[in-house]
C-alpha cells in the first residue's frame, strides 16, 4: 500500500516520534517537492522535527517527488499548494491513499476519489498493528491537541472509543 503524505502529518509525527511508523504501515510514502520545502524550512530554525524528517528522506523511508504540473481541477478549490501537490501526484501516479490533515483537503480528496487519512487514523491503524500502545495512542491525540490540532471532542472520543475497542480485543 502506497501514501502521499503532506507536511502536517509529517510535522506532527515527527514532534512525537512517530515517523518509522509511516514505513510500518505502508509500503512506500511519498512526499512532493514542495511539501518537503515547506517542512524543512524548519532546520533554519533548529526544529528536530525537520531534522527528523530529513533523516527519514535520506534512509528512502520517504521518498521525495517532484510534481511539475497540477490537476487543474485541484487549483479551483483554495487548497495550499502543498495540499494541491500531494493530491495532484497521487491522482497522476493513481495512488489510493492520501494522508493530510486540513478538512478541506479532507474534502477534496474525497470528491476526486482518493483515501484520505488524517493522522489520528494513522495512530489508530499503528495501534490495529500492535506498533503503538493505547496509552501512547492517547497521548499523542493529547499532544496533538496541545499543539492546536482542529479535532471535534466527538471525533476525539470516538477515536478513543475505537481504541479502546481494537486494544481491548484478544491476541
Amino acid at each position: 500500500m502506497k501514501a502521499v503524505i503532506n507536511a502536517s502529518p509529517l510535522i506532527f509525527l515527527a514532534k512525537r516520534g512517530r515517523l518509522q511508523l509511516l514505513s510500518k504501515l505502508f509500503e512506500d510514502v511519498y512526499v512532493p517537492e514542495q511539501v518537503l520545502n515547506e517542512v524543512l524550512r524548519g532546520l533554519e530554525g533548529g526544529f528536530k522535527d525537520a531534522l527528523q524528517i530529513k533523516d527519514q528522506i535520506e534512509k528512502g523511508r520517504i521518498k521525495k517527488v517532484e510534481v511539475r504540473t497540477q490537476n487543474e481541477k485541484f487549483k479551483t478549490l483554495g487548497l495550499h499548494l502543498g495540499e494541491l501537490a500531494v493530491l495532484s501526484y497521487a491522482k497522476e501516479k493513481d495512488i489510493p491513499n492520501v494522508i493530510v490533515d486540513d478538512y478541506s483537503a479532507i474534502k477534496a480528496a474525497k470528491y476526486f476519489g482518493l483515501h484520505p487519512i488524517s493522522t489520528p487514523f494513522i495512530l489508530l491503524r499503528a495501534l490495529k498493528g500492535k506498533d503503538i500502545s493505547y496509552a501512547d495512542l492517547k497521548g499523542s491525540l493529547d499532544e496533538l491537541m496541545d499543539q492546536k490540532y482542529r479535532i471535534s471532542p466527538k471525533l476525539y472520543m470516538k477515536i478513543l472509543e475505537k481504541a479502546r475497542d481494537i486494544s481491548q480485543k484478544p491476541h
